[in-house]
């Protein structure tokens, strides 16, 4: 009888080495797939000796399984790069962890995992997958502190469906422990968060300003009452809520209030409690298991961004498209281009993008 075969997206870190040997462990046939995500700046990408590659290749080897690099370089300039410079030129503070893991993980590489033969697509991301009711369902990860659910909220139940996360009822400890006692070379590394963007050393507002031009525009910092207090040269800079880096001096800490993309101005309160809304509007909306009717209200615990404290709140369906949810406290610094994700308990409700 054939073994059930399985993709792992392995990065090269600790987290995906591990869950590709639980899973052979499991009894899977297991097969590795390195993504290169990010076009070449100078051409000097050398596939051989890029240090994510090499080390993913070495615990592949040392499994025993098969290792593909696969180029999506194109898919993620499209669905992740693009849509993050659009959201800064519109004064959006996007989250390019949920378009690459709608777009790019559980989107292009399932589909690539597919082409080997792979009937699930795995990942060392933290968070369970477990059968409620009948139906497959997102929920948080055993450890709070590597919880990824969050990012995870955008993946339709169709692709979840195909996936499978086997960290999911780990801590971060076990996890090294279980390298080490295998001798993984990358046993104590670092978490590669964010390494998409950080391998090129600059910030990433930047190097989308490099590749696709200009995003933003100068303007000035100014508060309420019109009152002008600094200049500065692009808005994609600077975020709602943000305190620290304004060059503003108004006597008390100042905040970012809000962005106006078409003069460039940046609204600054030195009024914290200005900054905190109760009631939070999306668009581009994800609901899982089952549909939820338009009109439909229900109670639910929700997040506007990652490891925040979930707080309850009462979520409406507008339409297909949009959602609006009314919390019980004003949450701090809610951000245009951020997502909004609802929990009850553990269990990913669904969310959308913050406008």
């Amino acid at each position: 009888m054939s073994k059930t075969r399985v993709a792992v997206g392995m990065s090269g870190g600790v987290d995906s080495s591990v869950a590709a040997l639980l899973l052979q462990q499991q009894g899977y046939e297991v097969v590795g797939v390195t993504l290169r995500v990010l076009p070449d700046v100078d051409s000097a990408f050398d596939v051989e000796n890029d240090p994510s590659v090499v080390r993913a290749k070495m615990i592949a080897e040392k499994l025993g399984i098969e290792h593909h690099v696969a180029n999506c370089s194109d898919a993620f300039t499209g669905e992740v790069l693009k849509r993050c410079h659009a959201d800064f030129s519109h004064a959006r503070t996007p989250n390019p962890c949920c378009y690459c893991n709608r777009f790019i993980k559980f989107g292009w590489m399932m589909d690539y995992a597919k082409s080997l033969g792979a009937e699930f697509l795995a990942t060392g991301h933290y968070v369970r997958i477990e059968e409620v009711n009948g139906v497959r369902r997102l929920l948080r990860g055993r450890d709070p502190g590597k919880d990824q659910s969050y990012f995870l909220f955008w993946v339709p139940d169709e692709r979840r469906n195909h996936v499978l996360t086997p960290l999911g009822t780990y801590v971060k400890s076990e996890v090294r422990e279980i390298a080490a006692q295998n001798g993984f070379v990358n046993a104590k590394t670092g978490d590669s968060q964010d390494i998409c963007f950080d391998i090129y050393g600059s910030q990433y507002t930047e190097f989308l300003k490099d590749r696709f031009g200009e995003m933003t525009r100068p303007g000035r910092f100014v508060d309420e009452k019109g009152k002008v207090w600094n200049t500065h040269d692009g808005f994609h800079k600077y975020t709602v809520g943000q305190r620290k880096g304004l060059g503003v001096a108004i006597g008390v800490p100042a905040f970012v209030k809000h962005v106006d993309p078409e003069t460039g101005d940046i609204l600054v309160t030195g009024d914290k409690s200005s900054v905190c809304f109760d009631r939070v509007e999306m668009v581009n909306c994800e609901w899982h298991g089952g549909v939820r009717e338009v009109g439909t209200t229900f109670r639910a615990e929700g997040m506007v961004r990652y490891r925040q404290r979930a707080v309850g709140c009462e979520v409406t369906i507008v339409d297909t498209n949009k959602a609006v949810a009314v919390f019980d406290e004003p949450l701090f610094a809610v951000t245009p281009g951020q997502c909004a994700v609802f929990y009850d308990g553990d269990m990913v409700l669904g969310g959308g993008q913050i406008v």
